[in-house]
């Protein structure tokens, strides 16, 4: 009995592990997209919640923020790593916070955060910029949507300024030609399956090829001459 529930345990590491490494090679991450979230919902308050655009001359426009309904925010798997997702659960983490979620900061004052974020990217398209109070002081997280990087490929990214450094938090860039569905969960539905079916081949294929034990392996007494 512990001899089989080894084997399904083992099975499904082993899945788990290929998925991992299958979503990894796809999309840039091993199981969910990484994102600013713990760092927000970890901080003291907000202090500004500010959205923005960038038109195609590179102009930043700031953006009416838009109405916050917290229950839209539990529609998007946690695996979805689609910009609007990656920003739900950001604002899952914003509304928990005191705060007035309609201060906004300047262009003037975002600038320099916004090009650091955006600047990889020939066209981006905006993003939002999340200003709080942590246990060190001021923590701005700004996050940034692109335009078509390369044929169906588009690119989300996040990078958290503190102190006058800054660190890189999420940077993924997935398709939208119908392959999007490729995350970790899919990848472990198909190949826990497919792997306990090589075991099973592989079982019946090592009795086929070498038949059962001789009397001597089971009783574990030597066999008569």
């Amino acid at each position: 009995m512990l001899t089989k529930a080894f084997v399904v345990l083992a099975l499904v590491f082993i899945s788990g592990l290929e998925a991992s490494v299958f979503c990894y090679s796809h999309w840039g991450y091993f199981i969910t997209p990484p994102s600013g979230a713990g760092v927000i919902a970890d901080s003291h308050r907000l202090e500004a919640l500010t959205y923005f655009r960038i038109d195609s001359d590179g102009n930043v426009e700031i953006s009416p923020t838009p109405p916050i309904v917290p229950s839209e925010f539990i529609g998007c798997p946690l695996f979805d790593f689609e910009s609007g997702c990656m920003d739900d659960r950001l604002m899952a983490a914003v509304i928990t916070l005191p705060g007035d979620v309609s201060r906004t900061e300047s262009v003037e004052a975002l600038r320099p955060h916004i090009d650091r974020t955006c600047g990889n990217w020939a066209t981006p398209q905006g993003g939002m910029a999340i200003t709080v109070q942590g246990d060190s002081g001021q923590l701005r997280l700004v996050t940034c949507r692109s335009g078509e990087i390369s044929n169906d490929v588009f690119a989300y990214r996040e990078v958290l300024f503190a102190h006058g450094e800054e660190k890189e938090v999420a940077s993924v860039e997935y398709e939208i030609s119908g392959f999007e569905f490729l995350t970790m969960p899919l990848f472990f539905m198909h190949l826990l399956p497919f792997n306990i079916g090589l075991y099973v081949i592989g079982r019946v294929a090592g009795k086929q090829w070498y038949g059962p034990p001789p009397p001597s392996a089971v009783s574990g007494l030597p066999s008569s001459p």
